[in-house]
């Protein structure tokens, strides 16, 4: 989207949208979404359970592309078909790298609803579509 949003980019989620007036909706449904399963993943990390871990990749991977830069996306794609064959103990490094990741975007959307707050007509938070 812009610099101030490193790993954030809503020109997906505002055709989701449809209306700008939706959009700040849409982010308070994604950023809780994104932490419950950023927490699945790094709680499963130290174990063995790789369904659990799918499972909540399956859940970023319907969601997170329409919030984010494409290589996180990619990256989220990518892990959820590997753990469909890969052993947990493979995995945990692109694991912990990606829950890095999340843990940095849904800092950009703390910060994006906190500007919301302050001027929800900050025309830096609407992406031109």
């Amino acid at each position: 989207m812009n610099a101030d949003f490193a790993h954030l980019d809503l020109s997906q989620a505002a055709q989701y949208a449809v209306d700008a007036a939706l959009l700040p909706s849409l982010m308070e449904t994604f950023a809780g979404s994104l932490a419950k399963e950023r927490i699945a993943i790094e709680s499963l990390l130290s174990g063995d359970d790789a369904a659990a871990v799918r499972m909540s990749l399956h859940s970023l991977k319907g969601f997170v592309p329409i919030f984010c830069q494409s290589a996180l996306a990619q990256e989220v794609i990518q892990l959820e078909s590997l753990g469909r064959k890969e052993s947990m103990d493979s995995l945990r490094p692109r694991l912990n790298q990606l829950v890095t990741q999340l843990l940095a975007l849904e800092n950009d959307v703390q910060r994006w609803q906190e500007r919301y707050q302050r001027d929800p007509h900050d025309p830096g938070l609407f992406p031109s579509v």
